[in-house]
């Protein structure tokens, strides 16, 4: 074989891997964890006390504590919303987004926790209608996840 022939074999074997190794895997760009964000719109008086908060539910109804909870104070609160924003969400369904009040006067943690809103859920179906959530790699980002939350629907003695 001549040296020329050699050579070009050589070439060609070095390009060859240097445009294998340089092409880019996609897998390698796909998130990790997922960002699940909505606005809440309140309805009715802010309670005086106790405590709301946002949740994501991994049991509906809930069963265990949810995957993440934030609080939600009066002073979060612009013109009777609140813009949320969960991030580093693990791939999962869930199967609710809830907002609830924690009844400071209920040490029972069986009654004390009162849904007053859930993603794409109703009052009139005590929130059982609220929407799954499916986040995975190819669907990471799921925006508009709105929720109305009423105070007025709070049923405590």
């Amino acid at each position: 074989m001549k040296l020329t022939n050699k050579i070009t074999i050589a070439l060609f074997s070095v390009l060859f891997l240097i445009i294998l190794t340089s092409c880019e895997d996609k897998k390698d760009d796909l998130p990790e964890s997922a960002i699940l964000s909505g606005t809440v719109t309140f309805i009715g008086d802010w309670p005086t006390e106790g405590t709301v908060y946002l949740s994501i539910q991994t049991a509906w109804p809930p069963t265990t504590a949810p995957y993440s909870a934030i609080t939600i104070t009066a002073g979060d609160i612009t013109d009777g919303h609140y813009e949320y924003s969960f991030t580093d969400v693990a791939f999962n369904t869930y199967p609710a987004i809830t907002v609830s009040w924690l009844d400071p006067n209920d040490s029972n943690p069986a009654t004390n926790q009162h849904t007053i809103g859930a993603q794409g859920g109703t009052v009139q179906a005590y929130f059982m209608d609220a929407v799954t959530v499916t986040v995975d790699a190819e669907n990471a980002t799921k925006t508009d996840l709105d929720i109305t939350a009423d105070f007025s629907s709070l049923l405590v003695p």
